[in-house]
């Protein structure tokens, strides 16, 4: 008897077990929600055989990629990181482990990629991952550099089918924004539509600071299919017979609105598996923006509906007309520097809103005779320097500087996230980033600044300062008070010990 309750209890759990997952399975299906890789960094890790010391330890089917040194690098600058597994608890997002980047008195620019094949070309992907930063010159488990200093971000290369070289500088890759991550996870999502059946999700990582300690972490990876290819190919952009009336009103009213804007604008039609937050994210646009140009009141979307993403003007067509002498010819050449910072400050007056869609990218490089980083005065233009500026894996345009008229522009840009990034010759080392994300909109113009030296120029070094001890205290011509109060403290425990002694003896004699 008891047996058989036994085998009903299990039968039993068996069915509540089978009823739970079906619909969720069944949620999963018609909404994409396919897993195509999923990493949580706690399996054994395993060297890329791509490294001889045995220094990248990476979980399966991952590998390492890392800008090498060259014998004209300065010293500490672009040295490969150790790859290796930690356990800290501090530099864990979930469960016991993380991999883990790290270089003691060097800086890298270096990150790990995965390729996933297989892919169905047309689906929409997401890859989040979290990442966490730790910069200092001591010991310290919170970080003394700025947090400006160490630049992290996760891509997706879409159309990697065929790449017998995969390289994270190749434009295709589409990035997330760069966020700080000093010290806590932060998690990092980018989105993309597979081009190709295979696809490369890449981690970056850049620092510029030469300090004892530059590490960075990532912890739980999750590459998704957020809209299957066929959705993507087959959804209507009006509403559907099958909708109800509240989704088939949202979706009129959204039309509407559209309808009713000016031509010259962008608009987006919802998909399935489309969120507010994900539409947002795609077209570097913040949750509060499409509130507001939809006059939304929840974050609930319909398949079908129509949302305005840029609020078209007159200004678009205007933004497309020849620059006038008084405006900085952007789309046409250089402006002067003197103009770029004038419109970063002050954008145009009493027309915010109808250049709000546009923008431009400025680039220039000059010799960073100090090492600081900025241009000051008396630092020449250099030319030959190549830039190359990208958007959603796409190029934008590319420059080669001249050293006499730069700042050069880039000149109506959809407002957004761009990629700027610069080649220079083995002659040249930089101490600025060598590539950046800038965000262009509103009207103005974007200054992307590239500071190089000369190889054989000397480098500043930030030299390794030891965090002081309690036995330096009062080394400065003063007593140490702290090895004072200890040494009486000592005497007076001894004493107190020898009395008690005493007073024991004495009382035993009285006995």
């Amino acid at each position: 008897m008891k047996k058989m309750i036994q085998l009903f209890q299990r039968a039993w759990i068996a069915v509540l077990l089978t009823l739970a997952i079906t619909p969720i399975a069944a949620w999963s299906q018609q909404n994409g929600g396919a897993v195509l890789m999923q990493e949580d960094f706690e399996s054994t890790f395993v060297n890329d055989p791509n490294c001889r010391d045995g220094s990248c330890n990476v979980p399966a089917g991952w590998r390492v990629w890392f800008i090498p040194h060259r014998e004209t690098d300065p010293q500490g600058v672009n040295y490969p990181p150790i790859y290796s597994q930690t356990n800290a608890p501090n530099r864990v997002k979930s469960g016991a482990a993380a991999q883990r980047l790290s270089t003691e008195n060097r800086t890298f620019t270096a990150g790990i990629y995965r390729v996933i094949e297989n892919v169905k070309v047309g689906s929409k992907l997401r890859f989040s991952m979290w990442g966490q930063s730790w910069s200092t010159n001591d010991n310290s488990p919170i970080s003394a550099r700025p947090s400006t200093d160490i630049k992290l971000k996760i891509g997706i290369d879409p159309a990697a089918e065929g790449d017998a070289q995969p390289s994270p500088f190749n434009g295709r890759v589409v990035w997330s924004a760069e966020q700080d991550a000093k010290d806590a996870f932060v998690q990092f999502v980018v989105e993309a539509e597979a081009k190709t059946s295979t696809v490369i999700v890449w981690t970056y990582a850049t620092m510029r600071d030469v300090v004892r300690h530059n590490e960075v972490f990532w912890d739980d990876a999750l590459l998704e299919v957020i809209v299957p290819a066929a959705a993507t190919a087959t959804i209507s952009p009006t509403p559907t017979a099958m909708a109800t009336t509240t989704e088939s009103s949202i979706a009129d009213a959204g039309a509407a609105i559209a309808a009713a804007q000016p031509s010259g604008g962008m608009t987006y039609t919802v998909k399935a598996g489309d969120t507010l937050f994900g539409i947002a994210l795609e077209h570097n646009k913040t949750v509060d923006d499409l509130r507001r140009l939809n006059q939304l009141q929840n974050d609930l979307l319909s398949i079908g509906q129509v949302l305005i993403i840029e609020p078209p003007s007159a200004q678009t067509q205007a933004a497309q007309a020849e620059p006038t002498p008084s405006q900085p010819a952007a789309e046409s050449g250089a402006t002067s520097e003197a103009a770029v910072a004038m419109v970063q400050s002050q954008p145009a007056s009493g027309e915010a809103t109808a250049t709000s869609s546009v923008g431009a990218l400025c680039v220039q490089a000059y010799f960073d005779n100090n090492g600081n980083g900025l241009r000051d005065a008396g630092e020449d233009l250099t030319p030959g320097i190549v830039f190359n500026v990208t958007s959603g894996g796409e190029s934008k345009g590319s420059y080669t500087s001249d050293g006499v008229s730069e700042p050069y522009c880039f000149g109506n840009l959809a407002a957004g996230a761009y990629t700027v990034s610069a080649v220079i010759g083995p002659e040249y080392v930089t101490t600025t980033p060598l590539n950046d994300t800038a965000n262009v909109g509103g009207g103005t113009n974007t200054l992307f600044s590239l500071g190089i030296r000369r190889a054989d120029a000397a480098y500043e070094v930030i030299e390794y300062t030891p965090t002081p001890t309690a036995e330096d205290a009062g080394t400065n011509g003063g007593p140490n008070v702290l090895a004072i109060l200890a040494t009486l403290s000592g005497a007076l425990m001894i004493l107190a010990s020898v009395g008690f002694g005493a007073l024991f003896f004495l009382q035993s004699r009285r006995l």
